[in-house]
């Protein structure tokens, strides 16, 4: 069976009232990613491995220079300790101490990627302790609506329930999945609750949110074993933002599935602000966005990691398919 067969032709929030509270089928998680991921993920973890083999092979080729430097270093930190405990002692001349100039392009770039990657990990521990400690976390008594929709997204795509976290973030929208080592968590902003909470009570857009957090978990996105691969290739500009936008679109495309919303009222809330999104006409919005064209907006798209609005509102209006990439 094909991907785009499981569906019949339907949008994924046309569904039957059924199928929309079903277990999603591992068939359907896969109708819904979007269909470059896969091959973006690999080319990234392809040239994840030729930087760590062109900085490896230079430092092996220039092993004997490396040696030597290495054993003048050491001279010189002995020598420098030993001007340190006597006063009255004269420093080597300046010019022929190292600097950091002198060491070679690909030990700079070996240190720096260790550098990377401890820095990195120890970071993700920091601000998941960071969150924790400025946050509230959601549960049955503590916003028992949401912590319910996230029990029920995640029972039915087969997850363990991640602990979710809301903070205040002086008016700032947004919402993010991420990990530490084994484990899976999502926080999102106290703003967006006013969407569910105050003068709209739309809990519909917040799931939508809530759901696309779910779905980078369930992709697989928010681990280890799935940034490690490409810890340094998805750095690099345009090829890393392009990869970022094919999981953004597949995440879109599955909460479609899992909340049989079309997503757009959650995307108007990021664009236009809280207060005001119920006041938008829809389609004159859809209709903007498709409109949009031109050599500047199409640059913009080829550097960010999310897909432009105007690219994500018409994929989401569609509601089946991948989202175009540039």
């Amino acid at each position: 069976m094909k991907k785009q067969d499981i569906f019949q032709g339907k949008k994924v929030f046309e569904l039957e009232e059924e199928q929309r509270h079903a277990v999603i089928t591992k068939e359907e998680g896969k109708a819904c990613k979007h269909r470059l991921e896969k091959r973006w993920y690999r080319r990234l973890i392809e040239l994840n491995i030729i930087m760590i083999i062109v900085v490896v092979g230079l430092v092996v080729h220039n092993m004997d220079k490396n040696k030597k430097l290495a054993s003048k270093a050491v001279k010189q930190i002995q020598q420098e300790m030993n001007e340190s405990s006597d006063d009255n002692a004269t420093s080597n001349d300046d010019k022929n101490k190292l600097t950091v100039d002198d060491i070679p392009f690909e030990i700079q770039m070996l240190g720096y990627g260790f550098m990377a990657l401890i820095v990195g990990y120890l970071g993700l521990y920091f601000y998941f302790a960071y969150y924790r400690a400025n946050s509230l976390r959601i549960t049955e008594k503590n916003f028992p609506e949401v912590y319910a929709l996230i029990e029920e997204y995640s029972y039915r795509l087969g997850i363990s329930t991640p602990k979710a976290y809301v903070i205040q973030q002086s008016g700032i929208l947004n919402a993010f999945s991420t990990f530490i080592f084994r484990k899976q968590w999502i926080c999102i902003h106290s703003e967006l609750f006013e969407v569910a909470y105050r003068e709209h009570k739309d809990m519909d857009a917040l799931a939508f949110i809530i759901a696309h957090e779910l779905a980078h978990i369930y992709y697989g996105h928010a681990t280890l074993h799935y940034n490690l691969p490409i810890w340094f290739s998805s750095a690099i500009p345009i090829i890393g933002a392009t990869a970022s936008r094919t999981r953004e679109y597949s995440c879109d495309r599955l909460a479609q599935r899992l909340t049989g919303s079309d997503g757009l009222d959650a995307m108007l809330v990021l664009v236009i602000d809280r207060h005001l999104y119920k006041m938008v006409d829809k389609e004159d919005y859809i209709q903007e966005m498709r409109g949009q064209r031109g050599f500047f907006l199409w640059v913009v798209n080829l550097v960010v990691d999310h897909p432009i609005m105007s690219k994500r509102v018409v994929a989401l209006e569609e509601g089946r398919g991948s989202g175009k990439l540039y």
